[in-house]
């Protein structure tokens, strides 16, 4: 059983349905993860790595990393856009399976009259699914899960601020949903954060559906202006609202304590969300190395 430490290129303002910075093409970003002590990475936006498994895997294996994962994103509650999403899971799928992965990451797409109300739970939960979009959505994971299924994946859900699997409650309705020997959990402790609950609460609860996790850190007092100043998801990205790994205010000794002691065999990504031209996304190697850091201290 191990513990094993990637990143990711949303580190470095890679994220889906925003433009790529000029400044970070996929060497520089693989090259950097590498640098800062990482042994694997996510995949990314589809298309951002190479989309050609041998060029992938010769890209991650000149600099010794492991793919862990593809994050995959589609409107889980409206079935006028599931055949795409669709499409997009089998794309993700057939290049990962090649390349050396066994997860695929599945999370409900970031909407905008979700995303307006970001982090603030109780009007967050008002805005959740109808039962008819709680079916569909259901539906769509089982297909998600059906079809990754003969690439040889397994699935984990990763609840998502700014989605309708953000709040304590969504997760909780979403876990309960499919067993779990057919839908895992990534939890992003963040996002968990930033949604209204308490990770560590949340990991020891549903210890035996986390098959990966992404470290993710808050700036408690970014939050509080975020929630205050009603900022969407993507605003509150640029104002700084999740921190350096270890300068936040999530308990991650306990965090990886639990892992421990469960015998979690898997991955562990580092993550800080950001985009560019805002706050912390002027240096990602720097936060990347400090982030690596902050785990050895901590005895990983």
């Amino acid at each position: 059983m191990a513990i094993r430490v990637a990143s990711a290129p949303v580190s470095w303002g890679i994220m889906e349905n925003v433009p790529v910075p000029p400044g970070y093409p996929y060497s520089r970003v693989l090259d950097e993860i590498a640098q800062a002590g990482y042994t694997g990475t996510e995949l990314g936006p589809y298309g951002f790595l190479p989309a050609e498994p041998p060029l992938l895997r010769q890209e991650l294996d000149r600099r010794g990393l492991k793919l862990c994962s593809a994050f995959v994103a589609i409107p889980l509650g409206d079935s006028a856009q599931h055949e795409s999403g669709l499409v997009h899971v089998e794309q993700a799928a057939q290049l990962i399976s090649q390349s050396g992965s066994r997860l695929l990451i599945l999370s409900d797409a970031v909407t905008s009259d979700r995303s307006a109300v970001a982090g603030r739970r109780e009007e967050a939960n008002r805005l959740s699914w109808t039962e008819p979009q709680w079916k569909t959505a259901e539906q769509a994971i089982r297909e998600v899960v059906s079809r990754c299924g003969r690439f040889g994946l397994k699935v984990a859900f990763h609840h998502h601020v700014g989605s309708h699997v953000e709040t304590p409650g969504e997760v909780d309705r979403l876990l309960s949903l499919l067993p779990t020997r057919d839908l895992g959990l990534c939890l992003d402790t963040g996002h968990y954060l930033y949604g209204g609950g308490n990770p560590v609460e949340l990991l020891q609860r549903v210890i035996n559906r986390i098959w990966c996790v992404h470290l993710k850190d808050i700036d408690e007092a970014r939050l509080g202006e975020s929630r205050r100043l009603r900022l969407d998801f993507h605003s509150a990205v640029r104002n700084g609202v999740f921190a350096r790994l270890g300068d936040g205010s999530i308990d991650f000794s306990s965090v990886l304590a639990t892992l421990r002691n469960s015998e979690f065999d898997g991955w562990v990504v580092v993550e800080q969300d950001v985009l560019e031209g805002g706050r912390g996304a002027a240096a990602p190697l720097a936060n990347a190395k400090a982030g690596r850091d902050f785990l050895r201290k901590l005895g990983y």
